[in-house]
C-alpha cells in the first residue's frame, strides 16, 4: 500500500467519523494479512474463479478483487467447501458474488435480494451504460441457472424484504452490496444483524468507496456508525477494502 493511499485512507475514515479503534484495526489487519502464510492459496483461488469467471455473462469484475478478504474470513471462521451455509446477499447486480458462494460451497444456498433496476450510480449512468442496465436481471439469471436449486431471488428493495421475509437469527453469512447511499445501508446493517446467527459473517462492500460530495453520505458514514452502535456484540476479522465482521452476540430486548 502506498504512502498515498493510506493517506486517502486515513482522510475518509476521519471525513467519515471512524472510531479512532476502527482505524487502528484496519491497518494491523492490513499488515497481519499480508503477511499471512495463506495468502498465496487465496491468490490462487482467486486466479482459478476468474478464469472461471471467463464462461459467465459479465460487463464488469466489481467483485474477484475481494476474494482474498472473503477466504480469509472464511478461514478465521472455519468455513470450508462443504461447510452447510444460509447465506444472503443485497444487491447482486449480474450475480458474480452470488456465483462464487454457490460455487465455492457444495452446501450453501443463497438468498439474493436486489431490485435489479440499479443504484444511483447506475441509473444516473455513472457506473454501467443504458444496454447494460436494460438487460442486468436476464444478465443475474442466465449466470445463477447451473445454481438455481439453491438460490432464492427477491426481486424488490430491501425494505420489502425486511418486511415480507424478516426472520431473527435466520442466515449465516449475509452480503451487504445494495444501494451504497449511507442511508440505506444504516438500514440495511441493522435489520441484517437481526437476522444473522450469533457467530454469523456480515460482510460490507466499498467501505473506501466514494461517490456522494459529502464523505459521511458514502457507505463508510454508515458502517462506523453501525460498528459504534454494535461494537459490544461483533468482532471485526477482516477490514480491506470490503470491512467482515463476526456476530458475538444478540441483543438484549426488555419487554414490558
Amino acid at each position: 500500500m502506498s504512502i498515498k493511499d493510506q493517506l486517502y485512507k486515513i482522510k475518509m475514515m476521519i471525513l467519515s467519523d471512524a472510531p479512532a479503534w476502527l482505524v487502528f484495526t484496519h491497518f494491523k489487519l492490513n499488515y497481519l494479512h499480508k503477511f499471512s502464510s495463506a495468502r498465496k492459496n487465496f491468490i490462487t483461488e482467486q486466479y482459478n474463479f476468474r478464469k472461471y469467471a471467463k464462461n459467465l455473462q459479465l460487463d464488469n469484475d466489481w467483485f474477484s478483487g475481494n476474494i482474498p478478504t472473503w477466504l480469509m474470513a472464511f478461514q478465521k471462521q472455519s468455513y470450508n467447501k462443504t461447510t452447510s451455509l444460509k447465506c444472503m446477499e443485497i444487491g447482486s447486480w449480474q450475480g458474480q458474488s452470488a456465483v462464487f458462494l454457490l460455487s465455492y460451497f457444495d452446501n450453501a444456498n443463497l438468498t439474493c435480494v436486489d431490485t435489479w433496476e440499479g443504484a444511483d450510480e447506475h441509473k444516473n449512468f455513472h457506473a454501467t451504460n443504458h444496454e447494460i442496465l436494460s438487460k442486468v436481471e436476464k444478465t443475474f439469471d442466465a449466470n445463477l441457472a447451473e445454481y438455481e436449486d439453491r438460490l432464492t431471488k427477491y426481486k424488490g428493495t430491501s425494505y420489502g424484504y425486511f418486511n415480507d421475509c424478516f426472520e431473527i437469527d435466520k442466515f449465516d453469512l449475509i452480503y451487504i452490496d445494495g444501494s451504497h447511499h449511507s442511508d440505506d445501508v444504516v438500514v440495511d446493517a441493522v435489520k441484517s444483524f437481526e437476522m444473522l446467527k450469533v457467530g454469523g459473517l456480515m460482510i460490507f462492500d466499498d467501505y473506501f468507496w466514494k461517490y456522494y460530495d459529502r464523505t459521511i453520505d458514502n457507505p463508510s458514514g454508515a458502517i462506523n456508525a453501525f460498528v459504534r452502535l454494535k461494537r459490544n456484540q461483533l468482532e471485526v476479522i477482516c477490514f480491506d477494502y470490503q470491512l467482515v465482521v463476526r456476530k458475538t452476540s444478540a441483543s438484549v430486548r426488555w419487554s414490558k
